[in-house]
């Protein structure tokens, strides 16, 4: 029988979802830069070559032992990532890269669904493995066969190869292979702090949290989360903000954007949308939303959105 903290783990890995918007291999010439945007979440395998200026921690494989990059290296930007690693970028800052010799890059932009705010509550920003392919051989393999290299001109990305019959949902599981395999390894390493998994666990916030994603537009008030985690307003309050990192009213309107971006990308009116996540007005709702993202509602609905997987 596992021991609770790997179950805790294990449970949170089973739960974890994801849509891919894009997936592609990205060729960079030395000196180059790749940028991780802001508001994505970007998931990268380092196929070759070497990138430099990694930005924070970044977890090592072996004997649970993790390695600070930036703080043992007098110039950050000389920090590096070797071929074999990888890294999840989450998007809450921006984060730029720069190849130091030829270097191949596997990128898949995903949207995580129902975990997303609980994953990004809990892990840094980016979580990055390093000789992740040590760690998992199997699955480095099947990342450094992932993706369609990035077209060189606009005719050569009308000649791309076309989808094939089942490819985005192939696509998708291979991401979240890669995916949990990064997770594990991150966790297994020894690179997460030391009550991770008990707060991963928290079987009362667990009701909590069920219960807005499934209905984030109901009008939530404290009480009536305290009573579903069987806690007093005091008590939810502190212990919410302890694990989630956020006040209930601030991780619920995260939460409503980003369910707002779906269905906003999916043709449903502002209108609509703001109605179905419980904002009185679409002024308010748009403010909201443009705090949030960056643009108006209209344009994000407006915008082209990548389908399916390259």
């Amino acid at each position: 029988m596992p021991a609770p903290e790997s179950a805790s783990v294990a449970q949170l890995l089973e739960s974890v979802d994801l849509t891919v918007t894009h997936t592609r291999r990205v060729s960079l010439a030395p000196r180059e830069r790749w940028s991780a945007p802001v508001g994505v979440t970007s998931l990268l395998y380092l196929d070759a070559g070497e990138l430099r200026g990694v930005p924070v921690a970044a977890c090592a494989t072996g004997p649970r032992r993790c390695e600070i990059t930036t703080s043992e290296v007098a110039d950050p930007a000389q920090a590096g990532l070797s071929a074999g690693s990888a890294l999840l970028a989450l998007g809450r800052t921006p984060h730029t890269f720069t190849a130091a010799e030829p270097t191949t890059l596997i990128v898949v932009t995903l949207e995580l669904t129902e975990t997303a705010q609980r994953l990004h509550a809990l892990l840094p920003d980016p979580l990055t493995m390093v000789g992740f392919s040590a760690h998992d051989p199997a699955v480095a393999a099947l990342a450094s066969n992932m993706g369609h290299p990035e077209p060189d001109s606009a005719d050569d990305a009308n000649l791309g190869t076309p989808l094939r019959p089942g490819d985005a949902v192939i696509c998708q599981l291979m991401a979240r292979t890669l995916l949990l395999s990064v997770l594990r390894a991150w966790y297994s390493a020894g690179c997460a702090p030391a009550d991770w998994s008990a707060r991963v666990a928290d079987p009362h916030l667990d009701r909590v949290l069920q219960a807005i994603h499934e209905n984030p537009g109901h009008d939530w008030s404290l009480d009536g989360l305290a009573t579903l985690g069987t806690m007093s307003r005091s008590v939810f309050a502190r212990r919410f903000r302890e694990v989630l990192g956020a006040s209930p009213w601030q991780y619920l309107a995260s939460l409503r954007m980003e369910d707002a971006k779906r269905r906003l990308a999916t043709g449903a009116s502002v209108t609509q949308t703001s109605r179905e996540l419980g904002y009185a007005s679409d002024e308010g709702f748009s403010r909201a939303f443009r705090r949030h993202t960056g643009v108006p509602p209209s344009r994000w609905r407006s915008r082209e959105e990548p389908v399916g997987a390259r």
